[in-house]
């Protein structure tokens, strides 16, 4: 690329005692402290949302020093990132929706239903099927890896089945439903960048995942054969049947989000009418007041310290939420000014030479590896990806459709591949497990996008 050529000829005049920096050299120096800033957050803790507000600072004061007004940078920045309100607030319903799921017993009744389920002859496949239905449903992985998949891990630690299997089943279980959820969020960030809908595009993208989904389904069932569970307990749903009250109207937020999702309305109004509908279930059934219900949707669900099941079923709320919806918009806004003062003119011109759809699935996939990688962040890897190639995508003619695809297949899966990416670093540490020894086991995350690039390969070739 012409950065590295800029390089080499810095490189070259100063050899010579020529200093002669290019004149946006200040971007590249930004780049890698940005980098460095967003890998010193995610080793600290700090949230990532914080840290990109830095990098922003950073990014506008190298523009700055280069002759754009600030006026002109915050025109750019909000220009694209107002794209985001849209997600932002259905990040927050999704964090409301989760509390009043769990507050109203309906998540602890999921769990208890799926417990039961489970078979000790064929417990990874089991785990697979029963995050992917869980998460299917919540529409969040990191929210089922932190009830359904904590309880399924602490099982097979107790069971003698190596844990980066069964981790490596629930990771990529959870991921079925982040990608094919109506409820995702990232399945709403994706159809707002490619101006598409959520209600459309879900039977699609699950329609897409059938064949990775059938064969990561045997591979699992081999595994859980030579692998089979020395032991079973059976306490948990006793204990969530005795702390909570289960009822069969508890299906009722779940049925609101099914039967309306095939409707033209907006996906803000059935996550808001199941959430509401939770919210007064919970009083019913639960006992809550309504300062209580509104606590838990202010700052999340939480049960007594002395409860059992205090570090299962909690979380969910809009606190929870705040960080990734500032994110969310920190991205856009960087790329917004990125966009603007033509940052990926370089890159673009190498997509100039990719050629069919196959290559352009195979381009989209390395950039969101990169931005995944550099952005320790699903959202910066689709945001970041679709800033890049959205006018080449523009171009070669590409339907919204398949471009949402492309996203689906990419970003979305990708960053949970990666040890250090917020992704999989979070459900790494709820479990307990090695941070990448389930990697050979998420078949999905990998047999998605493998199966997705066959399919565009061979549809070329009978093309010609």
């Amino acid at each position: 690329m012409k950065w590295i050529q800029r390089l080499l000829q810095t490189w070259l005049l100063y050899r010579q005692g020529r200093a002669a920096l290019p004149s946006n050299i200040g971007l590249l120096i930004s780049l890698c402290v940005s980098i460095c800033i967003i890998m010193l957050a995610i080793s600290s803790g700090i949230s990532i949302g914080f840290a990109l507000m830095i990098v922003w600072c950073v990014f506008a004061y190298a523009l700055y020093r280069q002759g754009y007004a600030v006026n002109d940078l915050l025109r750019m920045s909000w220009q694209n990132a107002k794209t985001s309100v849209v997600i932002m607030q259905i990040f927050l319903l999704i964090g409301w929706l989760t509390a009043m799921w769990q507050a109203s017993g309906t998540i602890p009744m999921i769990i208890s239903i799926g417990i039961e389920l489970l078979n000790s002859n064929y417990f990874i496949i089991s785990s697979f099927l029963l995050t992917s239905i869980v998460s299917m449903l919540l529409g969040t992985s990191l929210g089922t890896v932190g009830t359904i998949g904590v309880v399924l891990i602490t099982i097979a630690k107790a069971g003698g089945i190596p844990l980066d299997m069964v981790a490596g089943a629930i990771i990529a279980g959870a991921y079925v439903g982040d990608r094919n959820s109506p409820l995702s969020s990232s399945a709403s960030l994706v159809a707002n960048l490619t101006h598409t809908t959520v209600q459309t595009n879900t039977p699609r993208m699950f329609k897409d995942s059938i064949p990775a989904l059938l064969i990561s389904s045997v591979l699992y069932i081999l595994l859980s054969l030579s692998h089979p569970l020395s032991y079973e307990s059976n306490y948990l749903p006793d204990t969530i049947h005795l702390l909570f009250n289960i009822h069969w109207t508890l299906w009722i937020p779940i049925l609101i989000v099914i039967s309306l999702l095939p409707t033209r309305l907006s996906i803000r109004w059935p996550i808001a009418l199941s959430a509401m509908s939770a919210a007064i279930l919970a009083m019913i059934h639960q006992g809550y007041t309504a300062f209580e219900v509104l606590q838990f949707s202010l700052l999340g669900f939480e049960l007594p310290h002395f409860n059992p099941l205090v570090d299962i079923i909690h979380g969910g709320g809009l606190k929870t939420m705040l960080v990734p919806t500032i994110s969310i918009f920190m991205a856009c806004s960087i790329s917004g000014m990125l966009e603007g003062v033509g940052f990926w003119n370089d890159i673009r011109q190498l997509l100039s030479q990719v050629k069919g759809r196959a290559q352009l699935y195979a381009a989209n996939l390395s950039i969101a590896f990169i931005t995944g990688a550099l952005g320790c962040s699903q959202a910066i890897a689709v945001i970041m990806t679709h800033s890049i190639m959205r006018t080449t995508y523009a171009k070669e003619g590409v339907h919204d459709e398949d471009v949402m695809l492309d996203f689906e297949n990419s970003g979305i899966l990708i960053s949970a591949l990666q040890p250090w990416n917020i992704a999989a670093l979070v459900p790494v540490v709820m479990m307990d497990v090695s941070p990448a020894g389930y990697i050979p086991y998420a078949f999905f995350l990998y047999l998605a996008p493998l199966m997705y690039w066959y399919r565009l390969r061979r549809h070329e070739q009978r093309i010609i």
